[in-house]
């Protein structure tokens, strides 16, 4: 976090795509609760598989994302979506979702975003593929539909990811923990360090994108673990 937020240009805003706390007790997210409420920006919650809706609600009030939410930041629209389905395995969005955020972009046609936990199309990773949004070509589908809409991130994956179509990018964001191996058939860690994506929107609809890592480990790294 302190990297993200110490020196540079002030933050307008601080998107978590998900996976908040890995162990999902009330201790964990009063914990980020008292991290993010020291920030003193807007912040912006996303559900993810590893998450538990009811303690985020409790814990981070207004920052946690309704499963279909939109908020304004310098003249930037910015949906969110929760891809999870609370005690089942599978992750999808539903038909209101999908149709909800057709209309949120039909109606407004300022410069927009849409965050979202899990990747909604492969990323050549064949055993993280099977974990992505089931219906991804529906939310893909509508963003193709909005020239105004100019890039979909997704956190889940671990890892940097970037592919353009058409009018947008489709953006993954590295974890701020353990990083995933890119194009790896299997499970499989990689030695880079944890980091985050920063967003630089304008104005002229311009929209810069970087990622930002820590210079080294904070911890020793397993790179032969099979799991997490």
């Amino acid at each position: 976090m302190s990297l993200a937020l110490d020196g540079g240009t002030p933050a307008d805003g601080l998107v978590i795509t998900g996976d908040l706390v890995q162990d999902e007790t009330a201790e964990g997210y009063a914990y980020l609760a008292r991290v993010l409420e020291d920030t003193g920006i807007p912040c912006f919650c996303v559900t993810g598989n590893h998450d538990r809706r009811d303690l985020m609600e409790e814990w981070l009030g207004s920052a946690a994302m309704e499963p279909i939410a939109d908020n304004r930041i310098d003249g930037w629209n910015l949906i969110f979506l929760d891809s999870t389905l609370p005690g089942e395995d599978g992750w999808r969005l539903t038909r209101r979702q999908v149709h909800h955020m057709d209309a949120l972009l039909e109606r407004d046609l300022g410069l927009c975003l849409v965050f979202l936990h899990q990747h909604p199309l492969p990323i050549g990773s064949a055993w993280m593929d099977a974990m992505g949004v089931t219906n991804g070509a529906q939310l893909l589908a509508v963003c193709d539909r909005h020239p105004h809409l100019k890039a979909v991130i997704c956190g889940h994956i671990h890892q940097e990811f970037s592919v353009r179509r058409r009018h947008y990018h489709i953006l993954g964001t590295p974890s701020t923990c353990f990083q995933f191996l890119p194009e790896s058939q299997d499970f499989a860690l990689d030695a880079r360090t944890p980091g985050y994506r920063e967003l630089l929107l304008y104005a002229d609809e311009q929209l810069d994108t970087r990622v930002v890592r820590l210079a080294a480990y904070p911890e020793p790294l397993s790179l032969d673990a099979t799991g997490y």
